[in-house]
């Protein structure tokens, strides 16, 4: 990232490179938050199979039951924040239950404690969710910053993928020597640090008259031009939906897999280490930072040649082919695994792809829900974009169950077989996107 201002020639404008200073309070505000709610994940799934003695089918539609529930609440705080508290204060309000989930899973060693828990955790996370990067994005436009907005956006990602990486590979460390109790502690105090950084920035964010704003009668024309975005967008979103199915099977199905089927004890330089199953997710995060400068230039470089300029479907479409090579290598793992248990290095290679994939689809997708919404929708928009989480995860709690009931090269097969037909589907629905794109544009 480059933060100095170019000098100007004599006589010309310069063009300020500098980022807001209510970036900087975004940008550690999430990567706490999430270290808080990916750490509380990460260690979610084992919790219930050893300490509440859930079954592994059961536990795993948990974990994917509340992974959507925090995915389609988004809709509802995006709602909230557009008509009534606008931004800023959605996401102060919904903190606070936020908060007392933590404490709740934390202190509560039974059913219903974990229940309620996960009900708050949901509300808190899900409402917060959709307003975060909309008021990241609102503050680069009334700043004349938006040629900086593809550059935010990634460093956005980049703070919720090193807060996660901290959390998914320590915890379960933490867990292992001390510990339930003491392990969710850590994502309470990261939660009570992010509300702190988060409200101390209140005076660099864009102000928001809410209800003045919803006063003001839509014209025909916005109207028009809403339902067009809905339209143009709900094609991509629907397929979307299968590439979560895929990657938020990484608490789950492939923690189980590498419990049941990776040899986790390793020897490094001369030492014995242990690495705990729910430990592996961590290589999303760490792997999240070290590529994300690399597609950063990529797209860079594509988007200055107009000859090769590639559209948002079309990077997409790239990361799903990585999908289908992500889970052929797990299949091969899979039947391989049965019969003898496989190195760790199958799995550390199908996160390098799913890895890969996350960051032409997730990243880019996160930045166009942002661009094609309306004015006064893009609350509800990114929501939207988030509730093909939602459903994704729906997906990942009746697969998970699957999984449990057969061999796992099998299952992964068929996982392979179903992204390679939502890839075919995904090349013609692109085109069509940018079509009507276009014709909008010239509209």
């Amino acid at each position: 990232m480059n933060d100095n201002a170019f000098g100007g020639v004599q006589g010309m404008d310069v063009v300020d490179n500098h980022h807001p200073k209510g970036f900087w309070f975004i940008f550690w505000g999430e990567l706490a938050e999430r270290a808080s709610f990916y750490g509380m994940k990460t260690l979610l799934l084992l919790y219930m199979v050893q300490s509440l003695h859930f079954s592994d089918a059961n536990s795993s539609t948990v974990v994917s039951l509340f992974t959507a529930l925090c995915y389609i609440l988004p809709i509802a705080g995006g709602f909230i924040a557009d008509h009534y508290l606008g931004k800023f204060k959605t996401i102060i309000y919904f903190a606070l239950p936020y908060i007392l989930g933590h404490i709740i899973l934390g202190t509560f060693n039974n059913q219903v404690g974990l229940y309620v828990a996960l009900m708050l955790l949901a509300g808190g996370s899900g409402s917060i969710k959709p307003n975060i990067s909309t008021l990241m994005g609102l503050m680069y436009e009334k700043e004349g910053k938006t040629h900086l907005m593809s550059q935010a956006f990634s460093w956005f990602y980049m703070a919720i993928n090193i807060g996660a990486f901290v959390t998914t590979f320590t915890l379960p460390f933490i867990r292992d020597r001390y510990g339930y109790g003491p392990a969710f502690m850590a994502p309470t105090i990261l939660m009570v640090v992010s509300l702190g950084i988060f409200f101390y920035g209140k005076k660099y964010y864009p102000k928001e008259d809410v209800r003045k704003q919803q006063k003001v009668a839509k014209t025909p024309e916005e109207k028009a031009e809403e339902k067009a975005a809905l339209i143009r967008l709900s094609g991509l979103f629907l397929l979307i939906v299968f590439f979560w199915s895929i990657f938020d099977q990484s608490p789950t199905t492939l923690t189980l897999f590498a419990r049941d089927y990776l040899i986790l004890d390793l020897n490094v330089f001369g030492a014995s280490w242990h690495i705990p199953p729910d430990a592996i997710q961590s290589l999303n995060p760490v792997l999240i930072v070290i590529l994300t400068p690399l597609f950063a230039w990529i797209w860079s470089r594509t988007d200055k040649d107009e000859t090769h300029k590639l559209s948002s479907p079309r990077k997409m479409l790239y990361g799903f082919f990585l999908v289908i090579l992500c889970m052929a290598l797990m299949s091969v793992a899979g039947y391989i695994g049965v019969n003898s248990k496989v190195s760790i290095m199958w799995e550390v290679g199908a996160y390098i792809l799913l890895t890969m994939a996350e960051l032409c689809i997730s990243v880019i997708g996160l930045q166009l829900a942002f661009e094609e919404a309306p004015d006064r929708m893009k609350s509800v928009i990114t929501g939207i974009w988030l509730f093909t989480v939602f459903l994704g995860d729906m997906l990942v709690a009746w697969f998970a169950r699957i999984y449990t009931r057969m061999n796992p090269g099998s299952y992964f097969g068929i996982m392979t077989i179903m992204i390679i037909v939502v890839t075919i589907l995904f090349y013609f629905i692109g085109k069509r996107f940018e079509s009507k794109r276009s014709a909008h544009k010239a509209a």
